[in-house]
């Protein structure tokens, strides 16, 4: 735990912080602040719309956890796996392409007595269904909504680029999941490095080629039988419902701001080019999504909007979900500090 921690990681955070705000104080430059009134007249009853819908979207994400863990044979209380799963979101937020995240949830499974293995199925399965929806969704508003999006070339030809970028991902990643030979194969000219020999033991190479084998074994278990259907049902439904929840906090914004706009429109740029904008090597995508986002929104937003509009929904969409993952991620530090001393002294 003391790792995830390290100095290392706050620095990248306040990086990213402070990226994402001068960001934000460009756009601003550019598109005037004729509107900034608006950030300080927001209706209260859309303001706590946007919470609750903040709220509903950790809840579905920790339903999806839940019954992964079930699937696997472990049965954790609800409000573990909540701070267990605002823990992920912290350290998604503080690392780089959210690198943090699969051994931040290894420790913190294991502190329950759940094998890194298990982890990983949770982990990777939570990124295939994400990834489904991301290679599904955007065709087919591209398909059959191309013309309410109002993208325009340049756009579209950009969205459909990301579509075959992350179609090309999801098939890597179903790749290494269904070939376990191909990882193993990697580990064994990993071991063939003779630097590598003098610090890591042939034993450790073996056991990582068992736990490959295992990992692959369980996967094919939890998703090939007819129970495997209704997994895979209900893992996609969570993942739409997350991600549906998270776009919807724009078009409140737009009402909240009084600002007429297209709800396919907004709601159909997030989901093409969300996912694509968000990572990179400054935690949260910091920078590439507010300009980012700026660029996409540019022709369907007045231009004197677009800058207050990115600065408030960039506030609900990271600082709102940080703060609330930092709040879960220093209880559960809490929770397992407290075990580990009652651990020494019973």
């Amino acid at each position: 735990m003391d790792a995830s921690l390290e100095k290392k990681n706050l620095y990248l955070l306040g990086l990213a912080i402070a990226i994402s705000l001068v960001s934000i104080a460009l756009i601003l430059k550019f598109t005037g602040l004729s509107n900034i009134e608006k950030a300080f007249d927001l209706s209260l009853i859309y303001i706590i719309a946007i919470f609750a819908v903040i709220i509903l979207s950790l809840i579905v994400d920790t339903f999806r956890v839940r019954d992964l863990l079930k699937e696997v044979g472990e049965n954790l209380c609800f409000s573990y796996i909540f701070k267990f799963n605002l823990a992920t979101f912290f350290i998604s937020y503080v690392t780089p392409f959210g690198s943090g995240v699969l051994p931040l949830m290894i420790y913190l499974l294991d502190k329950k007595g759940i094998s890194a293995n298990k982890a990983l199925i949770v982990f990777t399965a939570k990124l295939l269904f994400s990834g489904i929806f991301f290679i599904t969704i955007p065709p087919f508003l591209i398909i059959f909504f191309g013309e309410y999006l109002e993208l325009g070339d340049v756009l579209t030809r950009l969205a459909i680029f990301v579509t075959l970028f992350l179609i090309g991902l999801l098939i890597l990643l179903f790749y290494i999941i269904l070939k376990p030979h191909f990882l193993i194969g990697v580990i064994e000219k990993l071991e063939r490095i003779s630097l590598l020999r003098r610090y890591v033991g042939k034993e450790h190479f073996e056991r990582a080629k068992k736990e490959v084998l295992l990992y692959n074994k369980n996967f094919r278990l939890l998703f090939s039988s007819l129970k495997g259907y209704r997994v895979f049902a209900w893992q996609f439904l969570y993942a739409f419902l997350y991600w549906m929840l998270f776009y919807s906090i724009a078009p409140l914004l737009l009402m909240a701001m009084k600002v007429p706009f297209s709800f396919i429109a907004i709601v159909g740029r997030q989901i093409i080019f969300y996912d694509i904008l968000a990572y990179s090597f400054i935690p949260s995508g910091s920078g590439t999504v507010e300009l980012g986002f700026a660029a996409i929104f540019s022709n369907v937003l007045p231009a004197s909007y677009i800058g207050i509009f990115i600065g408030i929904w960039r506030f609900f969409t990271y600082y709102v979900y940080l703060g609330l993952s930092a709040v879960g991620f220093f209880m559960i530090v809490k929770d397992v500090k407290k075990r580990i001393v009652n651990q020494i002294t019973t």
